[in-house]
């Protein structure tokens, strides 16, 4: 088989493979979102900074991408903001369970499959609008949600969700360190 034919034809089925095991990993992560974890201190602090990291190349791409979108920006923001909200919601909802040597936590499940639910609803429209964009001439909405600023909002809701979620888990577990080690000194 040549190999400008084995290419695209790979290509095709890398992303068939994708889009069949998309409900599984979905799933995945909804049944791993409602358990128990232990706060480990330094996955809870990697976790913030790797957020931190991301937001910030999120935000560059945003203002790249207000060029060509319409709006990017300030959907971005508003986006965040809204995130930054939710992960003060989700901090508030979990359950939290002080061990004499650790802490453990349950994030609250509805929250996280509300999550996972803008991510499915969000996925199914962009793949509909690709759909007709490419089959029936249909131009891409130019605001809205369902416009690709829209998509960056969606994607900024995640990003503002998980930096107040790990920003105040990692105040939770550095105030559980200090008082285990007020409490509980060493020997």
């Amino acid at each position: 088989m040549p190999l400008l034919l084995a290419l695209p034809l790979a290509l095709l089925v890398f992303i068939a493979i994708l889009l069949l095991l998309l409900p599984l990993s979905l799933w995945q992560r909804l049944r791993s979102s409602g358990a128990r974890r232990q706060a480990r201190p330094w996955l809870v602090s990697l976790n913030l900074w790797s957020t931190v990291l991301s937001t910030l190349l999120f935000a560059i791409f945003a203002a790249i991408a207000g060029y060509w979108w319409p709006n990017a920006w300030a959907y971005a923001a508003l986006g965040w903001l809204a995130g930054l909200l939710l992960g003060a919601l989700g901090h508030a909802l979990t359950r939290f369970e002080a061990a004499p040597e650790t802490l453990f936590y349950t994030p609250n499940l509805w929250l996280v499959l509300a999550l996972t639910l803008m991510i499915v609803v969000r996925l199914v429209a962009g793949l509909v609008q690709g759909w007709q964009a490419s089959v029936g001439g249909v131009a891409w909405p130019q605001s809205g949600w369902l416009s690709h600023a829209g998509l960056l909002a969606m994607a900024a809701v995640l990003l503002g969700y998980a930096g107040m979620y790990a920003l105040l888990l990692r105040r939770r577990v550095q105030h559980h360190l200090r008082y285990r080690r007020h409490v509980m000194p060493r020997r």
